[in-house]
């Protein structure tokens, strides 16, 4: 008991501890989260915010000498000055270039485009554009010429020009010739990565985590990994990590979407699992992520648990000391209790209790036991009483048991006269006495009366019932009536007193032994199985007809059939279909049918026996719960 007192209270108070500290955890957990989503949020806005500004800057100064370019008829000289102008007025400009159609700036040349940009603080200018360097054919040139309004580049590494990894920012030019409005060349302005790579190299996330930024295909623009850029897209880490799920936040990220710390995966930098927060770049289609270290941001959250779970640890060794000094003081009486009651168990009603000083339950428990010493006393001899009263009700039962079994007849020696059939019945009650009955006897030389029927309830109250049946139906059948009318008589009779509202199915049947034929009445009893020589069991579906003793006036029908060679008529109480298994399932009609089709072919005892078996075998063990009785009659 002190073992139980002592391990049932400690696991009790040692649950609540864990269910604190989950609870502790989890809610620590989700403020780090909302405050993680939070700063995630602003992060990934601000960077934004900052890319699009300097990309904002640099638009609009193509922009707007796209305009004065188409409106007015430069010379080569002022062309040029407008170039150079470009790259000065913005720091974040890196070059700036004009190119024009074939032969549009002059008749005679094929290739026009200058390039001013900056080189160790000086602008430089280049002439470009020849069978090596055909700019006709650069997605700088084409793509906006196609699309008929300004766009921003995938980076490229500018061989030729600008030598670096940059992206442009081209501005188609238009002039209205004979009255129609044509393309004749692009005015853009380069930015080289090298800003970008030094802004988001510059915001810190944590310890381990960093900014990446992605193109609007994929292609990684800005990593800590400087091997990664331009070399590697997020779609090629996702297919050599085998990712699918990075595969999707690429997805994402150039479709536009944007998350903030709701999706983790194993970060490329460090391998370990991060959180990921990314946000689109409107102005020119990219992505910029941020890579979030799980274990750095769950630190403090990991921290504070431990110390949490060494102070329950604590905690709960304490208690569980003061719990052992509760149940030693408490339990030590009960020892000697414990011990009184060994002697008491040996008969010695006169042993002597332990002292209680205490006016508290342990004093109660004492003179409880003084209590039970003199009432144990006076059971012991109102038990010797009650055993041989008992034993004398058990007797009666195995007497009531014999005589009811007695009233149904023996299959051995009762018709060992007659060659015509065969008819054996058997009956196994649920309790010492049961409900269910049947019986057979001869009329008359060519007439067999058999019937099988069920009882309501169980016990001595529905053997009585079924032995008062049994005998009325008996005596009304050697009168000569048909089934219909023994059922119809014997209803009226069983009605009548019948203040118990007890009720019986019955089904009746006579067999004339020279034909086979059979006519048989049903009073609400379970339908007979027909196994007709050579063919399969059939269920005889009965005329619907009430249950005997419950309606004075019920009306009852003759039915009548043939039984040829060979052929059984097998009946039962609603014992067999409805015996249950462990698992709660029925016998049930169909498994019945199925066991008399496989036993067709055996004699008329082994028949019987193969079908007790089966409903056994189903029950598996488990507690008959009703009286089974099986009648087979087979005509010879």
């Amino acid at each position: 008991m002190a073992l139980r007192f002592i391990v049932s209270i400690f696991i009790s108070i040692a649950v609540i501890f864990i269910i604190i500290f989950l609870y502790n955890y989890q809610v620590s957990k989700r403020i780090v989260e909302k405050n993680l989503k939070s700063n995630a949020e602003n992060l990934t806005k601000k960077g934004v915010l900052q890319i699009e500004k300097i990309l904002a800057s640099v638009q609009i100064v193509p922009d707007n000498y796209s305009k004065i370019i188409e409106n007015s008829h430069f010379q080569k000289d002022e062309l040029l000055r407008i170039l150079k102008q470009e790259v000065e007025i913005n720091p974040q400009i890196y070059g700036a270039a004009i190119a024009f159609e074939p032969y549009f700036f002059d008749d005679h040349e094929k290739y026009f485009m200058a390039y001013y940009y900056r080189n160790r603080g000086q602008y430089e200018l280049k002439y470009l554009g020849d069978e090596r360097y055909d700019y006709f054919t650069m997605d700088w040139y084409q793509i906006p010429k196609e699309l008929n309004r300004p766009d921003w580049s995938e980076p490229y590494y500018d061989e030729g020009a600008g030598d670096t990894i940059m992206s442009t920012y081209s501005v188609p030019l238009y002039r209205n010739m004979d009255g129609k409005r044509q393309f004749i060349g692009i005015l853009t302005a380069d930015v080289s990565l090298d800003w970008l790579q030094a802004f988001v190299n510059s915001i810190n996330v944590y310890q381990t985590g960093y900014g990446f930024v992605i193109s609007k295909n994929g292609t990684i623009v800005s990593h800590p990994l400087k091997e990664m850029i331009m070399n590697e897209s997020i779609f090629s880490i996702a297919e050599e990590q085998k990712s699918s799920q990075l595969r999707q936040i690429g997805l994402n990220m150039i479709s536009g979407e944007e998350s903030f710390a709701e999706i983790e995966y194993n970060n490329v930098k460090t391998g370990k699992p991060s959180w990921i927060a990314y946000a689109p770049v409107s102005l020119n289609g990219w992505s910029i992520g941020f890579v979030f270290p799980v274990d750095e941001l769950m630190n403090d959250v990991y921290n504070m648990s431990v110390n949490v779970l060494v102070l329950s640890l604590a905690g709960l060794l304490i208690i569980l000391i003061v719990i052992i000094l509760i149940s030693r003081s408490v339990t030590s009486p009960l020892r000697s209790l414990s011990q009184a009651s060994k002697k008491i168990a040996e008969g010695n009603f006169n042993v002597e209790l332990p002292d209680i000083k205490t006016h508290d339950e342990m004093k109660e428990l004492h003179d409880s036991f003084l209590y039970m010493l003199k009432k144990l006393a006076e059971y012991v001899e109102n038990l010797e009483k009650t055993t041989s009263a008992r034993e004398k009700i058990e007797s009666e039962l195995r007497i009531a048991c014999a005589i009811q079994m007695a009233m149904v007849p023996k299959n051995d020696t009762f018709f060992s006269s007659h060659n015509d059939f065969i008819i054996l019945g058997t009956m196994n009650p649920a309790k010492e006495v049961g409900g269910d009955l049947y019986n057979f006897f001869m009329r008359d030389e060519e007439h067999l009366v058999f019937t099988i029927g069920d009882v309501s309830g169980k016990g001595i109250a529905a053997a009585l019932f079924m032995a008062m049946t049994n005998t009325l139906i008996k005596a009304l059948a050697m009168n000569g009536l048909s089934p219909a009318d023994v059922l119809c008589s014997a209803n009226k009779e069983l009605c009548r007193g019948n203040e118990q509202y007890m009720f019986v199915t019955l089904f009746m049947g006579i067999l004339n032994v020279n034909t086979g034929e059979v006519v048989y009445a049903n009073a609400g009893h379970n339908p007979a199985v027909l196994i007709q020589n050579e063919k399969s069991a059939i269920f005889m579906e009965p005329y619907p007809a009430t249950i005997l003793a419950t309606f004075e006036d019920a009306e009852f029908r003759n039915e009548q059939f043939t039984l040829n060679h060979n052929d059984t008529l097998f009946m039962y109480t609603d014992g067999v279909t409805e015996a249950m298994n462990t698992e709660r399932q029925l016998f049930g009609e169909k498994r019945f049918l199925d066991l008399l089709n496989k036993s067709r072919e055996l004699s008329m005892p082994e028949l019987l026996d193969e079908s007790l078996k089966g409903v056994a075998a189903f029950a598996n063990g488990n507690e008959q719960s009703d009286d089974i009785t099986l009648l087979a009659l087979r005509f010879v």
